[in-house]
């Protein structure tokens, strides 16, 4: 049986109470969480290594957003195509302009983050799985 590293999620924003819950909770659902703050120093794409999908902390500064997705695929090209997910409150209606930012309105339950976080991830076994056998035995023969 093939081991496969679990999910790898970057929290953009997590020096607020709700991105810290938000590292937490995934974790509580399998996955490893990468932190970085609102205010970022470094170059994204060396933030975003060895990452698998960004999720953006509601009510993170536009101009932080904007300039953060912007800056993706900059240096490692391929960091352009990585899913992200913005979690977003009533008043963030005006989100990135980059194609494929998927929105996710805020406050949600989990487990509606995590069918977004594995709907955005193709080919990527779901977190549940490492742990939970039942999918693999319920082939028929």
């Amino acid at each position: 049986m093939q081991h496969h590293q679990p999910t790898t999620i970057a929290i953009l924003g997590v020096d607020t109470v709700v991105g810290r819950a938000l590292c937490a909770l995934l974790e509580g659902s399998g996955y490893r969480t990468t932190p970085i703050d609102a205010h970022p120093t470094g170059v994204v794409d060396e933030l975003l290594d060895g990452v698998d999908l960004l999720l953006l902390a509601p009510r993170l500064d536009e101009g932080v957003r904007e300039a953060f997705v912007g800056a993706m695929g900059k240096s490692t090209p391929q960091k352009a195509d990585m899913p992200v997910i913005a979690l977003t409150t009533a008043v963030e209606e005006d989100l990135p302009e980059k194609e494929g930012v998927i929105s996710v309105p805020w406050p949600c339950e989990i487990k509606v983050l995590v069918d977004h976080i594995e709907a955005a991830l193709p080919g990527v076994p779901p977190a549940s799985a490492a742990s939970n056998n039942s999918t693999t035995q319920a082939r028929t023969g």
